[in-house]
């Protein structure tokens, strides 16, 4: 088989080197997806306004999601000073507070939306759109989070004692209260363990992205050792104090050649990123600085927990019975929970989020994880994708919340369920068969992008000044680089009170240098429309009397310019 050709997938035993799939599965295995379930996508409804500022919580609200009973009630009390920022910084407005069964498929996820969480249009623009959940996936399910993420910004806090979520969130108001010394760049560190899928990987996602970033003033540094894989070099790499996005491709631990032995070694080791033979997993780390104030992405196998039942599994045992699948399933899904095993979320994110010197947030994989996501195949040949993840880097690069930045990625995933219920509705109205292969690639591209989850709250962001970037134009005519030439309209003729306003500019004091425009203008709209000065001021980091001023001379020019007093 030419491994080239073939999908990988991140995924090796935790006492070995190999790769569970050495040789991956031929490409025409994805042809061969049962559809059966298919069918059953739910499309939900959009009850936020895509054109509002997605990073303003005032705007789009925060909320919590916790278990039903005692537990629920004690990690709402654990996070309250969180809930307290948040109300704050969300104008006064009451946190929305949910508690949900811990048992739920996709149509009970759902169902649970239509009677609890939206029961009524009326109150569409009370609904928080950031959701933080509170629990593991055997307290708040899985399907539960992915349905939500559907058109909200979902994230889940998740720790094995109390005092976890209280460092967490204590983390987290340190940073949003501190002003970050220097705006920290993207590090993309890949494993270089000589198998298909990393080598893939690194050449389909982290060059290309590497590249399309190298074209905005960023700090963007590729690293990975390409001769020796050490867990040692990567610990170095995430000591920089400066909060930085790092962005990780390797594979990730499953279950050794023999199996777990305890629930307990699969809970401690499951999704620890691989360095060939060497694991690293969250109880081989301390307190030492671990990306302080960063943004990780772990793209591996069980990265960021384990579901109860793979969504890949009878896709596996339909290939197997059909004799298009060479290798044992049950070696692809043996680290998936057995009989009255919960499904978890992975030790090593819990530990770093824990971490007072650690991230504010992990995006990782539930699931197996396999290249379709970045290597699509749905046009008849392998095609490099990365742009979607570059979004999400890009975005959060510009201090958006995470929830928001996330959101990139999903979109792609809506956008191939939009594709999907297509093809089957042209098949009902016409008649016709869909083209099985299309299904198919669609199918796993569809699955492998749901599986990637938030890990903390939604609404954190990197703690740097908020800046939106913009390419260097010494790149703009770099061969590869699309150039869209746009011609400017004739100015319009100047009328007496728009001289007048352009003259008052000229006088009024300039925008400091280190202010975006657009994030200005977007603090003075708040106050215009009654926002309190201080929580404005705080959101958007600049000093009450700073924005009272620039507020004044925007609202005397916008006025002078309207003939206005």
């Amino acid at each position: 088989m030419q491994t080239a050709d073939a999908l990988q997938l991140l995924l090796t035993p935790d006492d070995d080197a190999e790769p569970v799939l050495i040789d991956g599965l031929s490409i025409g295995a994805a042809a061969r997806a049962d559809t059966t379930d298919r069918k059953k996508d739910v499309t939900l409804e959009h009850f936020w306004d895509e054109t509002g500022d997605p990073d303003d919580l005032e705007e789009q609200r925060w909320g919590v999601i916790a278990p039903e009973g005692a537990a629920g009630d004690r990690l709402i009390a654990l996070i309250q000073p969180l809930i307290d920022a948040r109300r704050e910084a969300q104008g006064g407005h009451e946190v929305m507070i949910d508690r949900v069964p811990s048992a739920m498929s996709p149509e009970e996820a759902a169902r649970w939306r239509k009677q609890h969480f939206d029961v009524s249009v009326e109150l569409a623009r009370d609904l928080p759109r950031y959701q933080l959940i509170l629990g593991d996936l055997n307290e708040v399910p899985l399907a539960l989070q992915q349905h939500q993420a559907t058109d909200g910004f979902v994230g889940r806090l998740c720790f094995r004692e109390e005092r976890a979520y209280e460092a967490y969130v204590d983390k987290v108001l340190r940073w949003e209260r501190a002003r970050a010394e220097a705006a920290g760049g993207a590090r993309f560190f890949t494993v270089h363990d000589r198998t298909a899928a990393t080598t893939i990987g690194y050449r389909s996602l982290v060059q290309p992205a590497v590249a399309q970033l190298g074209r905005y003033k960023l700090d963007v540094a590729d690293l990975g050792d390409q001769d020796e894989p050490s867990p040692d070099a990567f610990l170095e790499a995430v000591k920089r104090r400066e909060p930085t996005v790092l962005f990780s491709i390797s594979h990730g631990a499953g279950a050794p050649r023999g199996g777990w032995k305890t629930e307990g070694d699969q809970r401690d080791r499951q999704g620890a990123m691989s360095f060939g033979r060497d694991k690293l997993s969250g109880g081989d780390l301390g307190d030492a600085p671990f990306l302080p104030g960063g943004i990780w992405f772990m793209l591996a196998c069980y990265g960021a927990g384990t579901p109860d039942v793979s969504a890949y599994w009878h896709w596996l045992e339909r290939l197997k019975q059909s004799g298009h699948f060479g290798g044992q399933t049950q070696s692809v899904l043996a680290g998936l929970p057995q009989g009255d095993q919960r499904p978890f979320i992975a030790r090593l994110p819990q530990t770093v989020l824990a971490n007072p010197n650690g991230p504010l947030a992990v995006m990782g994989h539930v699931d197996l994880a396999w290249t379709y996501s970045f290597q699509e195949r749905d046009t008849g040949r392998a095609m490099s994708r990365p742009s979607k993840f570059v979004e999400v880097v890009r975005a959060t690069l510009e201090t958006s919340r995470v929830g928001s930045s996330f959101r990139e990625l999903l979109k792609a995933s809506i956008v191939t369920n939009v594709e999907l219920t297509s093809l089957y509705d042209d098949a009902e109205r016409l008649g016709a068969t869909p083209d099985p292969a299309r299904l198919g690639h669609l199918w796993m591209l569809r699955q492998d992008l749901s599986g990637y989850v938030l890990l903390g709250d939604p609404a954190v962001r990197l703690p740097a000044m908020r800046r939106r970037l913009k390419k260097d134009a010494a790149s703009a005519g770099e061969p590869g680089v699309r150039v869209h030439e746009v011609r400017a309209q004739a100015p319009l003729p100047a009328v007496g009170p728009a001289v007048a306003a352009e003259r008052q500019a000229e006088d009024a004091p300039k925008l400091p240098p280190d202010m975006d425009i657009d994030d200005v203008e977007r603090a003075i709209g708040k106050l215009l429309s009654g926002s309190p000065i201080k929580a404005v001021a705080s959101e958007h980091d600049i000093e009450p009397k700073q924005l009272s001023a620039l507020k004044e001379i925007y609202r005397k020019a916008g006025r002078a310019a309207l003939g206005v007093k």
